[in-house]
């Protein structure tokens, strides 16, 4: 099957052998109780390559007392650096911690949002997010370090007030497809909801969504609940993979 999106031919994706690298944190930086899964939400790191760097992250954090944060998600996808262009984590996928238990993820000013974070599988991808153009033709992230060119995507209109992007891999959209199918199917997630029917928006369903903030089943991204937030962002061949699901 060939995929189309905005009239841009995509390679069919093909599942392979989907390894997962347990790199788990340590009881109290996530909550030990089983819920009901009805939602997968997908979110990219505003980070380097490295997924075990993210889950370090939050094995370190602290909350204003000194305390704990159950802040995390339960996978990570690595990426290419952008410093040396090693690939030895593009498409890794690390477990942070069991998916049947339960982390915040996702920040939302609402009443429900515990319940949000406790139904929900949330899968990080590593990625830098919005880039911008400095006098010179060099692509910066917000840590102001050069993101190679090959690694930029321009979008035809701005998103989030950005049209320059980190570019998710081909390896990580493979690993996010498998790892979204297996989730699913483990949990009885139903993906053809969510942001599946909202395909002939194309770019214009990566925003608020008042069915995601309800909690409505099916697949979505982080700022399908913040407006706050650039993860994920509309790179075309996301949008066909999801399209795929």
């Amino acid at each position: 099957m060939i995929l189309l999106v905005n009239n841009l031919e995509v390679k069919p994706l093909k599942l392979n052998n989907m390894k997962i690298v347990d790199y788990l944190l340590k009881d109290g930086e996530y909550y030990k109780d089983v819920v009901k899964k009805n939602t997968i939400v997908i979110h990219h790191t505003a980070g380097s390559h490295r997924p075990d760097f993210s889950i370090d992250g939050w094995a370190h954090d602290k909350s204003k007392d000194g305390g704990q944060l159950a802040v995390a998600t339960a996978y990570v996808i690595g990426g290419i650096s952008t410093t040396d262009g090693s690939a030895a984590y593009d498409g890794a996928i690390y477990r942070a911690f069991d998916d049947k238990y339960w982390a915040h993820h996702l920040g939302c000013k609402t009443v429900n949002n515990k319940l949000l974070n406790e139904q929900s599988v949330a899968i990080e991808v590593c990625n830098y997010g919005p880039l911008t153009k400095s006098a010179n033709g060099v692509y910066l992230n917000y840590v102001n370090k050069p993101v190679p060119e090959s690694m930029v995507a321009q979008l035809d209109k701005p998103f989030k007030g950005f049209t320059h992007y980190h570019k998710y891999t081909d390896k990580q959209i493979l690993s996010l497809h498998e790892l979204i199918i297996d989730i699913s199917k483990r949990h009885l997630i139903d993906i053809t909801k969510g942001l599946k029917p909202l395909m002939p928006l194309g770019a214009a369903m990566f925003c608020l969504n008042s069915n995601a903030l309800a909690g409505s089943p099916g697949v979505w991204t982080h700022v399908n609940y913040r407006e706050d937030k650039q993860d994920m962002w509309p790179q075309p061949e996301l949008i066909a993979m999801l399209k795929s699901l």
